[in-house]
């Protein structure tokens, strides 16, 4: 089986504890992937250094050492070759990372046992001037960190829906209701379900709130005045200008993110601790 392994460099500055887990998987009889410009950093001559594309086609399943954001940065480019990813948490306790570092090891003979369960959580597509981008949490049209308001419009399925000044316009999946949404003031999605929330960031209108439409509907957001600075962010990875009238369009994406759990960990479970994180 080949196993291949990805690294916060930040959370593991030395390779140290990618180091272990690889150690780990040669004595399961397993072949660790890993990407070549890592070689330096690695001491055993069992793992097999390849480009990003050569680790995704052949992996059995992918390890993400670092956290929620880590797996955020990689998982457009995983989602593509449709495998499954196991977060090993490096920080807080996040959404998205199946287990703590100390129980890794655990969570990955759990994984060689076929003990484990795979969610498929929705990601979204969104295209402007032909060119497609994939997003596991949100997509999100702001002011840029400017000081003014930017004037939006969304079209539903083709029928005006609303337009609006904010600071920007939030359009999540469940996934990322948690995350910027939620700051936003914007609902909370269970995970395995497929909707969207629409949420405004800090709208003009007092009455403007969010809502929640289908996952088969798509959106068009344009921006409505010619003075208005705009750009499109995706998991706050990409920043891409928009202009006056040039159109995005969001919908659901053909492709998924495939979270490995092997704990029964509920979503509700680290809700909760995240609620009381947030409030000590």
């Amino acid at each position: 089986m080949y196993i291949g392994f990805i690294t916060n460099e930040d959370k593991d500055k030395n390779f140290e504890y990618t180091n272990k887990l690889i150690n780990f998987c040669i004595g399961q009889n397993t072949t660790p992937l890993i990407f070549k410009n890592f070689k330096n950093m690695i001491n055993n001559k069992k793992v097999i250094f390849l480009e990003e594309e050569q680790l995704f086609k052949m992996s059995d399943f992918i390890i993400i050492l670092g956290g929620d954001g880590t797996i955020l940065r990689w998982s457009n480019k995983i989602a593509k070759f449709d495998k499954n990813i196991l977060g090993i948490n490096m920080g807080n306790l996040g959404y998205l990372t199946d287990v703590e570092k100390q129980d890794a090891t655990l969570a990955i003979k759990n994984v060689l046992n076929n003990n484990y369960t795979v969610e498929k959580r929705m990601m979204l597509s969104a295209t402007i001037n032909n060119k497609e981008y994939i997003c596991l949490n949100e997509v999100n049209i702001n002011n840029g960190n400017v000081s003014r308001m930017i004037k939006i419009g969304i079209d539903i399925n083709g029928r005006f829906a609303e337009a609006f000044s904010a600071d920007g316009l939030i359009i999540s999946t469940p996934t990322g209701s948690t995350a910027y949404n939620l700051s936003a003031g914007g609902p909370i999605l269970k995970p395995d379900i497929e909707l969207m929330a629409i949420t405004y960031v800090c709208p003009h209108v007092l009455f403007s709130r969010p809502y929640v439409i289908s996952s088969n509907d798509e959106i068009r957001a344009y921006v409505t005045n010619k003075d208005s600075i705009a750009y499109l962010s995706l998991d706050g990875q990409e920043s891409i200008p928009i202009s006056y009238g040039e159109d995005v369009f969001i919908k659901k994406s053909s492709f998924y993110t495939n979270i490995i759990k092997t704990t029964e960990l509920s979503f509700y479970d680290i809700l909760r601790s995240k609620m009381f994180e947030i409030r000590k």
